[in-house]
């Protein structure tokens, strides 16, 4: 028997990944967008979706859930991801009263699995890898909200003992990813031997493919896990922007050019010197880690740009 699965945040970048996964899985899937019409990440599969038009701070999305009755919830609508989503209390809506909404109409079910989408940005500043047990110090708003999200999930799994966990992702790239970030940025200049416009080199972050994301999402509905646990998924590696654009030209052969200063530097973060994952965690509880180096998923993302360039025209 097929269970059945609700995706918020479908349209986006992770969301549209585990969609697609699902889909190909020949699960269940509904998901609630606020437009039915969905955008370039999902329109070729929306036959084999449920579609439910309706915000996350709506009423009517109580009904909806008494409607869908799912097993899993996988939660991924948020609002200030991009630089561009700076809009604080749009973030304390969506982020923080959304989650609020959503959990209020899916506990009146029984359900298996909920999992919050949270980000290794409610760490802050870290001088060494980032444990799920460290004090949260976020230095941006999105961080805030996003840390607050986390706590009210904790507080509900453990007092209501609700199945709900949440997982802080690191950065991850690939398919479908929106063209103004680094790794897609880079990937389409390079393919087209333009000039490839970055910020600057020595900035870290610990990348993990998309593919590596989506499989945890799938190997927590086949484990128990502890109600209100929070699980790192991260590739345990800090990488610098720098290796990350010398390793697309030298996938792609490209002979761009790489101007650096030409982005400017996010103002909502202090670049540290270390962010990196502790894994260890989720190794332990889901048996699960990372499948691709950071080469092979540049090498996947950069044969899938290829083949897709269309969509980013």
């Amino acid at each position: 028997m097929k269970n059945t699965y609700l995706v918020t945040g479908a349209t986006g970048f992770i969301g549209a990944n585990i969609t697609r996964a699902l889909v190909k899985k020949g699960e269940k899937v509904n998901i609630i967008v606020r437009n039915r019409k969905l955008n370039w990440r999902l329109t070729d599969i929306a036959s084999k979706i449920h579609i439910y038009e309706t915000d996350i701070l709506s009423p009517s999305l109580s009904f909806i859930l008494d409607n869908i009755r799912p097993d899993y919830i996988f939660h991924m609508a948020a609002y200030g991801v991009l630089p561009s989503e700076n809009d604080t209390h749009k973030m304390v809506d969506v982020n923080i009263k959304g989650t609020i909404n959503l959990i209020e109409a899916i506990k009146k079910n029984p359900f298996r699995l909920f999992i919050n989408t949270g980000t290794s940005v409610e760490y802050g500043i870290k001088d060494g890898k980032m444990k799920e047990s460290d004090i949260l110090v976020p230095i941006n708003d999105y961080g805030i909200t996003k840390a607050a999200t986390t706590l009210y999930c904790q507080k509900e799994a453990i007092r209501n003992k609700l199945p709900i966990i949440t997982f802080r992702l690191f950065t991850p790239f690939g398919f479908y990813e929106d063209k103004n970030r680094l790794v897609p940025s880079a990937i389409l200049s390079a393919l087209r031997n333009q000039a490839i416009n970055v910020s600057v080199p020595g900035s870290v972050r610990d990348f993990i493919f998309i593919d590596d994301v989506v499989s945890a999402y799938f190997q927590a509905t086949q484990k128990k896990i502890v109600p209100g646990l929070t699980l790192n998924i991260g590739s345990g590696k800090k990488h610098t922007i720098g290796s990350i654009v010398n390793s697309i030209k030298k996938i792609t052969k490209s002979h761009s050019k790489v101007v650096w200063g030409a982005v400017k530097s996010q103002e909502r973060f202090i670049e540290p010197k270390k962010w990196e994952a502790d894994i260890s965690l989720s190794r332990k509880l889901l048996q699960w880690e990372p499948k691709y180096s950071l080469g092979q998923g540049l090498e996947e993302t950069i044969e899938w740009f290829s083949q897709n360039q269309k969509l980013y025209a």
